[in-house]
């Protein structure tokens, strides 16, 4: 307990709140003497793994103004430069980095011991990251390699939902360098910078007191510290220097290092500049498009939250660092910037924030985003702790998301989505609340007055009492669950959790403790004090331009306001298709809904890597001919925008409560129902003889037998349910379930009609937009689910129709699931109004897909795949407008029914509680027979040459470019050959474990141990996904690494269970000038599996990566879920409990000769497989497709390239032999390292 009382001397309330937070006994938070910052944390899950991850204290707002993507840079050749990282390769380790605007990140996962020699893995993970961050080679080879990645990375990275990110970003922090220094920076500058340069700003940087240490896992902590100062500590004070400065006198002398106050100046010169000239390559105004936007907020309170520590340390806060006596100067305030805060003195003069603009004839919806920047306020006590996001902000958010989805029930709601949030961001130094607005073009008005009308109607009146006590409960019982799970939370997600709160300055409290803090802050809440925390923090939207009543409201009462008081909107950015179709709809392709979400680098993919991308200007003077076919220009302007926000007369009222039920279906109806229908279970079949007991009638009765080898117990009910289980403590007192219908798509009917293609798909999202079930209403069961903790997801793919539950097991949670998914079998709800929105919401998605260059390119191939097969493609406007809600329920429902449909249920419960529950509310849904509907088999198209290889432009802003290689592939369960089929055609008793071989193997093992492997049912699928990985490590080390051709390429599987067929696709982005090279050269990876056979040492690779990914997985109660899904579904034969059982051996099993069985199954000549090129930019490329060229030239009569290669202009085949076998040297020497003593 935090705090100590006893019973017969209760503290106060006042006491209670000043009671300081205490971290966390297990975190340890130490310093070497060199200055590096140590975090560790003891964590068991998953168990025998760690996280070790390195923070160096700098990013991109640390560059100088010609510095701009040099930290993105430096990881990079920091990182893949290494030689002690490569070292952790096939050790069954993972290792990245990424750069964010505050910080760069270099991480690694780990196993407890190496998977090659068995030695302890910390000291080798811990000795790499030391070479990493602080003895890097630089080598020149290195440098050029990495400038290429990075470029290549912008261009892949420079989506429409990248520039939309910019902008936000842009008029947000317009003050600082947050809003325009993005982690990537300019290609021009990254494309000039010489290896002195980029050493300059590592060795500024680079150093043990601007770094800090993380490791979290299954450790000992004080082993852990004496192997941190044994590593990190043989680094000097001022490594970077050492060895360097005499290098930099050879080449000229040291750069002087600009002051920092000169650097401070020159980046609030280079933010006013930005802000007033606006994004250079794209439409954006604010205000008058006048520069006003920047200085209209010169009165507001400024500073960081940090300044006023600042201004205590010697030499003030001028350059936010401080001697902290380590001989380096460690950077205080991340990031180093101050921001305009949107609270604070309030002064009658200042003007309201403009609405600024960004137009686009790629965007698609309207999109307004409202924007108070707040201070950060550090949880350092019982009151922050209450106040903040643990508990009256997450009231606030959740009642007043609860009423925006009451709105959107309603027939042609006026809005796709409105959503609020207020967040603390580490990697912004501020907290941010924004209003979220999203709708269709002409639905954008009455979308922000229901915006606005709900935030002021809970700005006025404030919550229920019915609302708090509902939402409190929600939230503790929430905390509950956490604390519970509290040794099951991944390190991962532990270290981003400290690594986070340490960042904002709050005290580091362990769930348990969080969780007992709030129980004893519960009844310390009113309604009174939420609704004060309500009228301040919303007050920035409900009084937009009526800022004058808003001083007098406060001014009248101050008592009735939270801290921080009266908000006002600090930044309003609406972002706005360039074009509409004549009925007001959308056109274009989508933007994001999270600010910032794809900025920084991950896993070296930085969507912030482009310059700000081009929109279509509205002063540019743009001529007619350049609008769309079939659209119109969307005209609207930022002061109609500032107009309907601010609109008076939009009356608001207080709402009425809602009445929750405590159960769905309550205990008299279940009686009547089981007593008339007598469920009961049925022996499985194969597993009669563990069933001892058949109808579990009472709590605490036996339940069945598990299975010994994996802990799956197998139900059948006598109306046809089958039901899988586990009982696992990945996520205690809590649980997953899955519903699994047999059909999907794959039933779909042909052409246009009301059983036409798209009847299951939209049919299914109608059932899922109803979101009631009964007699309910959507309010009540929304409510329901809240109370009991139950979220839900409703999904069609190409074979099946399932529904997702995630719920806590407590208090009902387990009868309350299966009472939800007894009335949606039995009771669903079709709605008109709900097909309508289900409707609109597939041809937004339909239309946005011309204006998205992958998404339009994997179209293209597709429809040459599938020919006119449109079941495997989003429905067109003709498919959905035939659609007819007696359609769509026949559709659905004939796959929605006891005799059709199978559950999962994995998790922390007790297994005669939800046998018990099964019977009563699963086995009392109606019996109905299984009248199997034949799926249409699925044949891969031939068309003629021409239309296997395309090309295709998008009309774009930036130029962009992206190709896709397709073809067909084998199902998930193999079909390679009859005699494969045949073997595998067993009962699921009978299937035989792969022997295991002996050292040395006589011919005739080998021959009966290779049959055993291939008759398992598992063996397609494991040399399919061996296949795969291996396939992808030449493409990335060959097109990548060694050709410098992509940032990206990736070979996939689309593999189905029930269909006898699916594909495979290859995905590669480039600049428009190499992507038909980068295709050729992924193309000839895929055809080179025999002249360059695979080996040994790949096979070994695969298998690690992939027995390790699955060792880690078996954590995860959704993995669980899916390896339970299908078994006893009839459609999936060949799956069994076998194939879990046997699943590890079949992979340590798998020899080269099987790989070649597998690959086999893949034809990758001109005239099989399928091959697309996209590209965008203001003007067509005209590029043909390199296939269709090179047979032009072989037709030729002379000078002919040769059959299978490309032509020299589009791959030299020397340059491309070279990066091979490049790839299979460092396979080699990789792992003889791994080796003991260098044996192979």
């Amino acid at each position: 307990m935090l705090v100590e009382a006893d019973s017969e001397a209760p503290i106060s309330a006042e006491t209670l709140l000043a009671t300081e937070l205490q971290q966390t006994d297990k975190l340890e938070v130490g310093f070497l003497d060199n200055g590096l910052r140590y975090v560790l944390l003891p964590n068991r899950a998953p168990p025998n793994r760690f996280e070790a991850h390195l923070e160096v204290h700098a990013g991109s707002v640390d560059e100088g103004a010609t510095e701009q993507g040099i930290a993105h840079l430096v990881e990079h050749v920091t990182f893949l430069g290494s030689k002690k990282r490569e070292g952790l390769l096939g050790t069954g380790a993972r290792s990245n980095a990424y750069t964010d605007f505050h910080h760069t990140v270099f991480h690694v996962h780990s196993p407890e011991r190496n998977a090659n020699s068995g030695e302890p893995m910390l000291w080798q993970v811990l000795d790499a990251l030391t070479e990493i961050a602080f003895e890097p080679e630089f080598l020149p080879s290195r440098i050029e390699k990495e400038r290429k990645a990075v470029i290549a990375e912008a261009q892949m990275m420079n989506t429409i939902e990248y520039r939309v990110d910019c902008q936000l970003l842009q008029y947000l922090h317009h003050e600082n360098a947050l809003g325009y220094r993005f982690p990537i920076g300019k290609m021009d500058q990254v494309e000039k910078w010489d290896r002195t340069q980029i050493m300059d700003y590592w060795q500024r940087h680079y150093f043990p007191a601007n770094a800090t240490l993380y490791v979290v896992g299954d450790v000992d902590v004080a082993a852990t510290r004496d192997l941190v100062k044994r590593t990190f500590g043989r680094i000097p004070l001022d490594a970077a220097r050492v060895g360097h400065n005499q290098e930099r006198r050879r080449q000229g002398g040291a750069q002087r290092r600009r002051p920092s106050a000169e650097l401070d100046a020159a980046v609030l010169a280079e933010a006013a500049a930005v802000a007033a000239a606006g994004n250079g390559n794209g439409s954006s105004s604010g205000g008058g498009g006048d520069g006003t936007h920047a200085a209209g907020h010169a009165e507001l309170g400024t500073g960081s939250i940090d300044e006023a520590a600042a201004a205590r340390l010697p030499g003030g806060a001028a350059n936010g660092a401080i001697l902290d006596g380590f001989g380096r100067m460690h950077h205080l305030i991340r990031p180093p910037v101050e921001h305009q805060w949107g609270c604070g003195p309030l002064v009658h003069a200042v003007p309201p924030a403009p609405v600024s603009v960004f137009r686009h004839r790629l965007l698609q919806l309207f999109q307004l985003s409202v924007f108070s920047k707040l201070p950060i306020l550090p949880m350092t006590t019982m009151h922050d702790l209450r106040q903040g996001r643990a508990f009256m902000v997450r009231i606030m958010l959740s009642v007043l998301q609860f009423r925006i989805n009451a709105r959107y029930v309603e027939a042609n709601p006026p809005f796709i989505s409105i959503e609020m949030d207020h967040s603390d961001s580490g990697r912004e130094g501020c907290a941010v609340s924004t209003l979220t607005i999203t709708s269709e073009p002409k639905d954008w008005r009455g979308a922000v007055q229901v915006a606005v009308q709900e935030v002021r109607r809970l700005q006025k009146y404030g919550v229920t009492g019915g609302e708090l006590e509902r939402y409190k409960t929600a939230l503790l019982r929430d905390s509950e669950q956490l604390a519970e799970q509290a040794a099951s939370v991944p390190s991962a997600d532990n270290l981003d959790f400290v690594m986070e709160s340490l960042a904002l300055g709050h005290v580091v409290v362990g769930q348990k403790e969080a969780h007992e803090s709030l129980l004893q802050l519960a009844d310390t809440i009113t309604a009174d004090e939420v609704n004060a925390l309500a009228r301040s923090l919303l007050s920035y939207v409900s009084h937009y331009r009526n800022e004058a009543e808003l001083l007098r409201e406060y001014e009248s009462d101050p008592s009735e306001w939270a801290a921080p008081g009266p908000t006002r909107a600090t930044a309003i950015v609406a972002c706005l298709p360039a074009f509409m179709d004549a009925s007001g709809h959308s056109t274009g392709g989508a933007a994001p809904m999270q600010r910032g979400a794809s900025l920084a680098t991950t896993q070296h993919v930085d969507p912030a890597a482009a310059p700000l991308a081009g929109a279509l200007d509205e002063s540019s003077g743009e001529e007619e001919e350049d609008v769309p076919e079939g659209a119109v220009r969307f005209e609207l302007g930022a002061g109609d925008i500032e107009e309907a926000l601010a609109e008076v007369g939009l009356e608001v009222e207080a709402l009425p409560d809602v009445e929750v039920p405590d159960a769905l279906l309550p205990d008299d109806v279940t009686q009547r129902l089981v007593a008339e229908r007598q469920p009961q279970l049925l022996p499985v079949p194969g597993l009669e003889q563990q069933h001892a007991q058949q109808q579990p009638q009472q709590a605490g009765a036996a339940p069945t037998p598990a299975d010994p080898a994996d802990g799956v117990r197998q139900l059948r009910l006598s109306n046809g349910i089958r039901v899988n289980y586990r009982v696992t403590d990945n996520e205690p007192r809590s649980a997953m379930l899955r519903l699994v219908a047999m059909g999907g798509r794959a039933r779909e009917g042909l052409g246009v009609g009301p059983n036409g293609n798209g009847v299951v798909a939209v049919g299914t999202r109608t059932l899922s937009e109803s979101g009631t079930v009964g007699s309910w209403m959507r309010e009540q069961v929304e409510l329901f689910c809240i109370s009991k903790l139950i979220n839900c997801v409703l999904e069609a793919d190409e074979e099946f129709i399932a529904m997702d539950f995630h719920f806590a097991v407590g208090d009902g949670g387990l009868p309350a699931v299966l009472q939800l998914l007894h009335l949606f079998l039995e009771e669903p709800r079709w709605e008109e109004a709900a097909m309508d929105r289900a409707k609109q919401m597939y041809l937004s998605h339909y239309r946005s897909q011309s204006k998205s260059l992958e998404r339009a390119t994997a179209d293209r191939i597709m429809q040459a795949m599938m020919g006119a097969d449109r079941r495997f493609r989003d429905p067109g406007p003709e498919e959905i407008s035939a659609l007819t809600l007696e359609g769509m329920r026949d559709a659905v429902m004939a796959q929605l029914h006891a005799g059709n449909v199978e559950v999962c249920v994995v998790g922390d419960f007790d297994p005669s509680e939800l046998e018990e529950c099964c019977v009563k509310y699963l086995g009392t849904i109606s019996p109905r027979a299984d009248t199997p509907s034949q799926d249409r088999p699925l044949a891969v198209a031939t068309p003629p040459r021409e239309e296997r290889h395309q090309t295709w432009h998008l009309k774009d802003s930036d130029e962009r470019a992206c190709a896709y290689i397709a073809g067909p592939a084998p199902n998930r369960w193999g079909n390679f050959t009859p005699q494969q089929q045949q073997g595998r055609s067993v009962p699921s008793a009978a299937v035989v474990p792969p022997l295991q071989l002996s050292a040395s193997p006589a011919p005739e093992e080998v021959q009966r141990a290779a049959a055993i492997r291939r008759a398992h049912p598992l063996y397609a699928s494991i040399t399919l996904g061996l296949l795969t990985e291996m396939i992808n490590s030449r493409l990335f080390t060959t097109v990548r690494d060694s050709l410098g051709l992509t940032y990206d390429v990736s070979f996939e599987l689309s593999l189905f269970d029930r269909l006898p067929s699916g594909w495979f696709h290859v995905n590669v982005t480039s600049t428009p000038q190499k992507i038909r090279e980068a295709l050729m050269a992924s193309l000839q990876v895929l055809r080179n599996g025999r002249a360059q056979p695979f080996t040994q040492r790949e096979l070994l690779r695969a298998k690690r990566t992939l027995l390790t990914r699955h060792e880690s997985d078996l954590k995860d109660n959704m993995y669980w879920l899916g390896l339970l899904t299908h078994l006893q579904c009839d459609g999936v034969p060949l799956k069994s409990v076998a194939c879990l059982r046997d699943l590890r051996a079949m992979y340590e099993a798998a020899t080269i000769e099987d790989i070649y069985d597998a690959y086999a199954q893949f034809n990758f000549d001109d005239d099989h497989v399928f091959t697309c090129i996209g590209t965008s930019g203001k003007e067509p490329q005209l590029l043909p497709s390199p296939i269709l060229e090179q047979h032009q030239q072989q037709q030729a009569p002379a000078g002919a390239a040769p059959s299978g290669m490309p032509s020299p202009a589009q791959m030299d085949p020397e340059a491309f032999m070279q990066a091979f076998k490049s790839f299979m040297q460092n396979m080699q020497q990789q792992q003889q390292q791994q080796q003991p003593g260098g044996r192979q």
